[in-house]
């Protein structure tokens, strides 16, 4: 972990409470005078008839904003999409080492962060403690790599910079002063001390920070750009929590070929994208790889010759009244599906056969999925169109 996240940079902006009251009750005498001003000198007709003009801008304010808050509103990210804290799947077992299992989920029970996000993390820093030593050349330390500063807090007077700061090891693992000055380390087996070289301490504490940094609220990727401000960074360490759970597809690189061809030009995007809300809708997105769902499904028929209307407000709402439905157990290769994520059809993918689909999904970018079992499976909901 190798970010600077130097407390000195907030601040405060709403004012202290006396303040804000005070202002209310000014703010309360000045509107009732004003008021009975204006109807003195106007009126009640002429106040009315203006009110009513008011309402109707107003109204149609409202429908604007509804309307553009349509545009990719199903890929909005929640807590729970993708394949996070599920089952094990193959790569995971085959990897990762056994014992350090019942940590990442207890930590999970604890923080609420997927139990395969701290084993990716774990992966991605020190190869699941495998590394000798454990310190990076710029201080960052133990089985998760924490800065120093961010382990006991940046409050501490010698903090600055990257964050090694001058903190002796009492210091850096005593319980009380991580408490004092807000970091993250954590004395998770309780033998009081909150030590980054001890495992359990370490995965708790990343716990802790990624928990802190909005992962226990879904916003999984930008918890793990705080851990370590690099992109390159993210996307390892996104591959390897998708990797090591059920429904994780792997494929033979771009050069997969189904035999379909609206699902054969979406696979040069596999493993070369990233998801990105409302994404996709125009050439500098498209060129880069970074879609929303129902922006991929347009650009990959697109690419086919198949006309889905206009790029610009494409969404899941249009897409599922475009072609035939069909039962799902009449499903073909190259038909849409649909699924109930955060609200009835907020996903939609294009199946490839065999119970997969391909799609933009939130956690992976573009990638083929499994809905014959899993997240997916479960949030299938039996909509299929053929176009």
């Amino acid at each position: 972990m190798s970010q600077t996240n130097d407390s000195n940079n907030s601040y405060e902006t709403d004012g202290s409470s006396a303040i804000q009251t005070a202002g209310k009750k000014v703010r309360k005498k000045v509107a009732k005078k004003a008021s009975a001003a204006v109807v003195a000198k106007l009126g009640w007709p002429v106040i009315i008839g203006t009110s009513g003009v008011f309402i109707v801008l107003v109204g149609m304010a409202i429908a604007v904003v509804i309307m553009i808050a349509s545009v990719g509103e199903e890929e909005k990210p929640q807590g729970g999409f993708g394949f996070w804290g599920g089952e094990m799947s193959e790569i995971g077992k085959n990897e990762i080492p056994e014992a350090f299992i019942p940590i990442y989920k207890q930590a999970e029970k604890e923080y609420g962060v997927p139990w395969n996000l701290l084993a990716a993390h774990h992966r991605v820093e020190t190869r699941f403690s495998t590394i000798e030593p454990m310190l990076s050349p710029v201080g960052a330390a133990g089985h998760l790599q924490f800065m120093p500063c961010t382990w006991v807090g940046w409050g501490h007077p010698s903090c600055g910079g990257l964050g090694k700061g001058n903190i002796s090891d009492a210091q850096l693992t005593d319980p009380s002063v991580i408490s004092q000055y807000g970091g993250y380390g954590v004395d998770a087996n309780g033998d009081v001390k909150a030590d980054p070289f001890d495992l359990e301490d370490a995965i708790y504490s990343a716990a802790n920070y990624l928990a802190a940094n909005g992962a226990a609220d879904g916003n999984i990727r930008d918890a793990v750009f705080a851990y370590n401000h690099a992109d390159w960074y993210v996307e390892e360490v996104m591959g390897f929590a998708d990797a090591y759970v059920e429904g994780y597809v792997a494929i033979g690189g771009s050069n997969a070929n189904t035999g379909v061809e609206v699902v054969d030009v979406g696979t040069k995007w596999i493993g070369n994208s990233s998801y990105v809300f409302g994404g996709g809708r125009n050439q500098g997105d498209i060129s880069r790889g970074r879609f929303d769902c129902s922006s991929f499904v347009h650009w990959a028929f697109t690419q086919v010759g198949v006309d889905l209307g206009p790029l610009g407000s494409t969404s899941t709402e249009t897409l599922k009244h475009l072609g035939k439905p069909v039962k799902p157990t009449n499903m073909k290769p190259g038909d849409l599906v649909f699924f109930d994520t955060y609200k009835i059809d907020g996903h939609v993918g294009i199946y490839i056969g065999n119970g997969k689909f391909i799609g933009a999904q939130t956690n992976t970018g573009v990638a083929i999925a499994d809905m014959s079992k899993g997240y997916w499976e479960d949030k299938f909901n039996g909509r299929v169109n053929r176009l």
